[in-house]
């Protein structure tokens, strides 16, 4: 076998490989998936936006937490979806226990006093079925 098969050799096996795409096969970890909504007062003041994200950031800094993604809506026009909202938080926990340590943290209660900013919050939580 020549010098330049044997390096063409491992080139094409990767080229000919299956490729599947890396963020697609790894969900969040964590198996409690906490799902939040927000409905700011002023949704097109920039400064409440501002106050309001500096606010959720902070509380990523809570432990327990495994995995966070805050969202605006996507502006899909569905008869299905719901685009009314301002902000999404989907923050994970190992577990309810690992949620309980976030719920009761010093951190999401001082969260709690920016409620001035919001007319609405709605929260769905899950788990994992494996």
């Amino acid at each position: 076998m020549t010098r330049n098969a044997v390096f063409a050799v491992p080139v094409l096996l990767m080229l000919l490989a299956p490729s599947r795409p890396a963020a697609a096969q790894q969900p969040p970890e964590g198996k409690f998936f906490h799902h939040v909504f927000f409905w700011l007062n002023e949704p097109d003041d920039p400064q409440a936006r501002q106050e309001f994200l500096a606010a959720l950031r902070k509380m990523e800094k809570i432990p327990t937490i495994k995995y966070s993604f805050i969202g605006t809506p996507a502006g899909t026009p569905r008869e299905v979806v719901d685009n009314s909202w301002t902000f999404y938080w989907l923050v994970t926990f190992e577990d309810k226990a690992g949620w309980q340590v976030y719920n009761d943290h010093p951190i999401h209660n001082e969260f709690r006093k920016k409620a001035h900013l919001w007319k609405k919050v709605l929260v769905y939580d899950a788990v994992r079925v494996d």
